[in-house]
């Protein structure tokens, strides 16, 4: 079982612990209005404990029990087990008392405050367990969302992810359902924008703006769109510079320089770019302007490094590695470049000690094999 899976399971477990059960017997009727369900044999009917507290304390309505909270604690059970022993039972006594689940439990979803957060959660997995579409999986991500953004309020920071990451993964399931369900665009759009991945984000507002007519939401999206433009051109050049093509990349990201000269991001971009080229010195400049700006960056620190290895300032770059190295001592590919600037400047004792302590964290470290190689011969 994957870890995402049992992070739910474990969630859900513990929703089912605020259930208990009653017992009606054969031919007990259950009315809500004009509308009667009558059981054809002893049915055990949820009600969360909570409710039953309160209800034999007022002696509400149905012998103590109220027909809502029992209605709760039906949508609670379909909720927390996709495939409950009475799940049919439950479904036909909703059907009988005209209770369409769909609309009724989207109602209750809209009416929990912020105490009830968990509530709305397994309100939504009802939904998508009774009948999955495109509706259901929204609502249900949106339920999820909010979870997400409570932890993250909270500080509960892997609580926050788990929730947010099945929250994307229904907001995908509701436009397999519908590609042309607008809501679902809106907020992956937002999703992606916060994650840093603007070309997607741009896409998906895109499609919104195509299907979604709600002039405000629109209005609102395509100033979102244009605010975008930078950080999807900014995205575009990394990727060439990511993806071997540092001269493509520094076409679409030296031009935004000029406007952005105190984004570090880009500037340690544009310095890969010159790396990548062999254009240390250039190279050397933007990584020294990130760590003004951004103070222990550290592939800031290390791209600077190796630029001073390219240029045969081996002291220097044997510094930056020592730097990098006091926040990370275990990092091999770090150890194998201080080893090679100790190599450069005699101190062979010393690139040993590094090589031999990457070696023990990465056996197949490649780099390190071959530094081992040249102090060995």
């Amino acid at each position: 079982m994957k870890k995402a899976e049992k992070f739910f399971k474990k969630f859900f477990d513990k929703q089912k612990d605020e259930i208990s059960f009653i017992t009606l017997k054969a031919s007990a009727k259950i009315k809500l209005g004009s509308n009667e369900y009558t059981t054809d044999k002893e049915l055990p009917v949820p009600i969360r404990v909570d409710s039953l507290v309160s209800d034999i304390q007022n002696q509400d309505e149905y012998d103590g029990i109220a027909i809502s909270n029992i209605i709760d604690g039906i949508i609670y059970v379909l909720g927390t087990e996709k495939e409950f022993d009475f799940k049919k039972e439950y479904l036909n006594l909703l059907s009988d008392l005209k209770i369409d689940i769909v609309p009724y439990v989207i109602h209750c979803i809209n009416q929990f405050d912020d105490k009830k957060v968990n509530d709305a959660v397994v309100y939504g997995k009802s939904l998508v367990n009774v009948c999955e579409n495109e509706k259901t999986a929204f609502v249900y991500a949106s339920a999820l969302e909010r979870k997400s953004i409570e932890s993250l309020n909270n500080s509960l920071f892997d609580t926050a992810k788990y929730f947010m990451d099945e929250s994307i993964i229904y907001f995908e399931k509701a436009l397999d359902y519908d590609d042309k369900f607008a809501l679902a665009y809106y907020k992956l759009g937002f999703y992606y924008k916060n994650n840093q991945q603007y070309i997607k984000a741009k896409l998906y507002w895109e499609k919104q703006q195509e299907f979604d007519d709600d002039y405000l939401r629109k209005d609102e999206i395509r100033n979102e769109i244009e605010q975008l433009d930078i950080y999807v051109k900014y995205e575009t050049g990394y990727n060439y510079v990511l993806n071997s093509e540092p001269q493509k990349g520094l076409d679409i990201l030296l031009p935004l320089v000029e406007i952005y000269s105190g984004w570090w991001n880009l500037l340690f971009f544009v310095g890969l770019a010159y790396r990548s080229l062999g254009e240390y010195e250039i190279a050397e400049k933007y990584f020294e302007n990130v760590l003004k700006i951004e103070e222990g960056q550290s592939h800031a620190l290390n791209e600077l490094g190796l630029c001073k290895m390219c240029l045969e300032k081996y002291d220097e770059a044997k510094d930056l590695f020592t730097m990098l190295l006091a926040l990370d001592s275990n990092n091999s590919e770090v150890l194998c470049n201080r080893a090679a600037a100790y190599l450069y400047i005699g101190e062979k004792d010393k690139a040993k000690k590094d090589v031999e302590k990457a070696l023990k964290i990465n056996p197949d470290d490649g780099i390190a094999l071959e530094i081992k190689k040249l102090l060995n011969e």
